[in-house]
């Protein structure tokens, strides 16, 4: 007959054993379920309406570029079309503002939208800056796009900001050479088709959304 020490110590090491079995589980199941972020309807804080669109085009294709077992990526369509679906889209515009004004969300409108979007953290987006500045005189330097972005990632679970980033270009085209094959009348006014384009937004934008996520965190 076994002594009730050595039941004991049996019984410990195989609460242990148990216990280890646990975590391993746990952390294979973690691992299998990487995070999914829910991006919110992108806050325009520029006079060009149409450049939230180019952003959502953005995001489709740099996201590409992110491991899956990293993270996945609801659009922000998408997240605009499951809240409104849900009568719920209110709630992504008081965060939206909140955010807009003073960096922080609004915790009310927070609550329980890993539910209704199936997802662990929401990424706010803002876009800050978006000018071009088109030089059509020789001699007067050169056109330039400028763009500037907001990111900001806040965990469902705990309401708080994990992740921030506010990245800014301004992208110079080449200047003019007076002494070029482009045309220009006696005032120095350039009159070749294309020749006094500024970068494209899609370029800078996309460069600068490359850069920012290279370090997005793991769950």
């Amino acid at each position: 007959m076994r002594n009730p020490s050595s039941i004991l110590a049996l019984g410990v090491a195989a609460a242990l054993f148990a216990a280890l079995l646990s975590a391993h589980a746990s952390a294979k199941d973690e691992k299998a379920h990487p995070m999914r972020v829910a991006i919110l309807p992108i806050v325009n804080g520029s006079s060009d309406v149409g450049a939230p669109k180019i952003m959502g085009d953005i995001f489709r294709e740099r996201f590409k570029e992110i491991p899956a077992d990293r993270a996945t990526f609801l659009e922000p369509d998408d997240t605009e079309r499951l809240l409104s679906n849900r009568n719920e889209l209110g709630r992504a515009y008081a965060i939206n503002d909140r955010w807009s004004k003073s960096g922080q969300i609004d915790t009310t409108a927070a609550l329980g939208l890993d539910s209704l979007l199936s997802a662990n953290a929401i990424l706010l987006v803002k876009i800050s800056e978006w000018e071009n500045n088109r030089v059509t005189v020789i001699g007067r330097g050169q056109s330039s796009a400028t763009v500037g972005l907001q990111f900001a990632l806040f965990d469902l679970h705990t309401l708080k900001r994990t992740w921030m980033k506010e990245p800014r270009e301004q992208r110079f085209a080449q200047e003019i050479d007076p002494s070029s094959n482009v045309g220009y009348d006696g005032t120095g006014y350039i009159q070749s088709h294309g020749a006094t384009d500024p970068p494209r937004y899609q370029d800078v934008a996309s460069d600068l959304v490359r850069s920012a996520f290279k370090n997005f965190p793991q769950k």
